[in-house]
């Protein structure tokens, strides 16, 4: 079973370092190497929506104001939130629920138009333990890439094992999507109703732009 110091010890006898016996131990590469395996973990999880490191919760504890010029009502998102892959109306996946687009985020609140019913699908930091093999090794492979420009100060070669790491992802994120089913349309006259919509509806696009329409 993976955990952060079997992750990094393995990284560190991939770039020629001694293993730690144990974290926090003052040395320079436990200091390294802790930094590395957070910007490690980091990293890989915002570059895809992987369902192992997805948490689906409803919103719930209404905000007394919202930080947001047009969006009047506000939710503390939750607190292992790295962040939001999609917000809906009513259950995620349940009977009736649909998307919602009209919504942005904002230190660290979520703003939109609806006091309550609202599920939120984001992304977190997931336990090493539960992590597939195959994302262990990705993990695995870009501390290495940190340790090799941060503590070995070998830049070539980080630079070629982020190259890898690159390399590597891509075709996780591709075997992944294979692994999981497709979203369906969705259609709910009842919901689509409360939405203010009608018809198909889109699945969101992530609002960092700007409020979704």
């Amino acid at each position: 079973m993976a955990s952060r110091l079997s992750i990094i010890n393995d990284a560190l006898l991939g770039t020629g370092n001694n293993r730690l016996n144990v974290e926090y131990d003052g040395s320079d590469a436990w200091t390294v190497a802790e930094s590395a395996y957070r910007r490690a973990v980091g990293y890989l999880v915002s570059k895809h929506d992987w369902k192992f490191a997805t948490r689906t919760v409803p919103l719930a504890g209404l905000l007394p104001s919202s930080p947001h010029p047009l969006l009047s009502k506000a939710y503390a998102l939750p607190g292992d939130c790295l962040h939001v892959s999609s917000v809906w109306i009513g259950l995620h996946g349940g009977p009736g629920s649909v998307p919602l687009n009209r919504y942005e985020i904002v230190d660290d609140r979520l703003c939109c138009e609806h006091d309550d019913g609202l599920t939120v699908a984001y992304v977190r930091a997931p336990d090493p333990s539960n992590w597939p093999a195959s994302f262990e090794e990705l993990c695995i492979a870009k501390v290495e890439a940190y340790l090799l420009q941060g503590l070995n100060e070998d830049t070539d070669n980080a630079r070629r094992r982020h190259g890898d790491v690159e390399d590597m992802l891509a075709e996780l994120r591709t075997r992944h999507d294979q692994q999981t089913p497709g979203r369906a349309f969705l259609r709910s006259r009842s919901a689509e109703r409360r939405a203010g919509g009608r018809g198909r509806v889109r699945l969101p696009v992530p609002p960092y732009g700007g409020v979704g329409r």
